[in-house]
């Protein structure tokens, strides 16, 4: 049986649940489209991500600068340093 169904829902988690593919539309346009687990797991717009799921994802204003080896990661007036760890591996 070789169908294409188009289903027209406002509900994201039953569209999530039913649909091989999902379309993301806002406003009438065209925002993305993927399988349900690439539009959670790897948004490709900030409207996705913050539409998909439940509870919706946060965004938080921040600036990323390279500091010798590793980052320094600012949110207003509080820097969190970020070093890269190598993990060890048994031998």
């Amino acid at each position: 049986m070789k169908t294409t169904t188009v289903y027209v829902t406002h509900d994201q988690v039953e569209a999530m649940t039913l649909a091989g593919w999902v379309v993301v539309m806002n406003d009438g346009r065209y925002r993305s489209g993927g399988t349900p687990h690439e539009l959670y797991h790897r948004p490709k717009t900030r409207f996705v991500a913050g539409f998909i799921g439940s509870p919706a994802m946060n965004f938080l204003p921040a600036r990323i600068e390279q500091n010798g080896e590793g980052l320094i990661v600012g949110f207003g007036s509080a820097d969190i340093s970020i070093r890269p760890r190598i993990p060890s591996v048994p031998a």
